[in-house]
């Protein structure tokens, strides 16, 4: 028998037009695409009132889409997490899915793996906020390994330190220690002040005239804003006003009294024992925190590309382009 009787062969006929039918119809007719979206009327109305809760307004129209947006990227991340079944392999979601299985005593008996696995056959990882956010985690964890970004050169950290330059700055601080005085003592507070001035009282003498306060009496170094979480703003607009007004006829090397001072809890009698002025930060104070933040909005930009890719293998209804924004960022390659 020759090799071209050989060929001769209907089974072998067969298979050659099988395969070649395979190949024609992969490339003429791909899999159909899976369908992410449109989010529900309730979801959209979920978006809406969270931002309103966290914001305290409405959002626009751009802003709603936006979340939107987010919202779809999240759940197409999801399907294709479930696509590459993170949910079967991941020991966080194996043990989540085992302890609401113990909580819902609906296994009892079963070994872990029989309880896992009836969890997935009830789709209780489809149900669970947890587990969908660690699945989520895990697919942007594969992109951005897959997508890296590039580290900041020297050269990409100092031009933004001269973009950033005039906000740089070390806010003002403030040393002191106090004598305070609740409200009930307000119409003598100011007699006290006088008598422990006239008697030229140091801060721990003057301190056993107040009344104690329960975030301390001695601040060291403290910005406006640290002060304000624990003074609120009426107190630290007056420190920086009676510190302003005292600069010119007070040692600044050696303590003085400002007050008193009103603030959210009372009266305060202050013993200023430093103040440093704000100042700009130089580049090598700055460097690191230059690099951290180039890198991360770097590390944001590699994932939002990385989805946007990803975005062109689904049908994701509902999703409207933003630009620029950071889920349709510009300059992906």
């Amino acid at each position: 028998m020759t090799g071209f009787a050989k060929l001769n062969r209907p089974w072998l006929h067969f298979m050659v037009l099988g395969l070649v039918f395979y190949a024609v119809q992969a490339t003429l007719l791909p899999a159909p695409k899976t369908v992410v979206g449109p989010l529900s009327a309730g979801q959209v109305s979920a978006l809406q009132t969270q931002w309103e809760t966290s914001t305290g307004s409405q959002p626009t129209p751009k802003q709603l889409q936006g979340l939107v947006n987010v919202a779809l990227d999240q759940a197409m991340l999801l399907q294709h997490a479930l696509a590459l079944n993170f949910h079967l392999y991941d020991g966080i979601v194996y043990q989540r899915l085992i302890r609401n299985m113990d909580f819902l005593q609906l296994s009892e008996g079963q070994s872990e793996a029989e309880r896992f696995d009836q969890a997935i056959a009830l789709q209780m990882h489809l149900d669970d906020e947890v587990v969908k956010r660690r699945l989520i985690q895990l697919v942007e964890q594969q992109l951005a390994l897959a997508r890296p970004a590039l580290v900041p050169t020297a050269d990409e950290i100092s031009a933004e330190f001269e973009r950033r330059q005039a906000v740089l700055v070390q806010p003002p601080t403030y040393s002191f220690e106090h004598v305070f005085f609740g409200p009930a003592r307000a119409p003598a507070v100011a007699v006290i002040a006088a008598s422990i001035l006239d008697a030229g009282l140091d801060v721990e003498a003057a301190r056993a005239l107040g009344a104690p306060f329960l975030q301390g009496h001695q601040f060291l170094g403290q910005t406006p804003d640290q002060l304000q979480r624990n003074f609120g703003h009426d107190f630290v607009a007056g420190l920086e006003q009676a510190q302003r007004e005292s600069a010119a006829t007070v040692n600044p090397n050696a303590g003085y009294w400002l007050g008193p001072i009103a603030s959210a809890y009372g009266l305060h009698l202050v013993w200023l024992t430093n103040h440093e002025a704000a100042r700009n930060l130089s580049l090598p104070e700055v460097a690191g925190q230059l690099r951290h933040d180039l890198g991360y909005a770097a590390q944001k930009r590699s994932l939002a590309c990385a989805i946007a890719a990803l975005r062109k293998g689904y049908i994701v209804q509902g999703w409207t382009p933003q630009a620029p924004a950071a889920n349709h960022p510009a300059g992906c390659s």
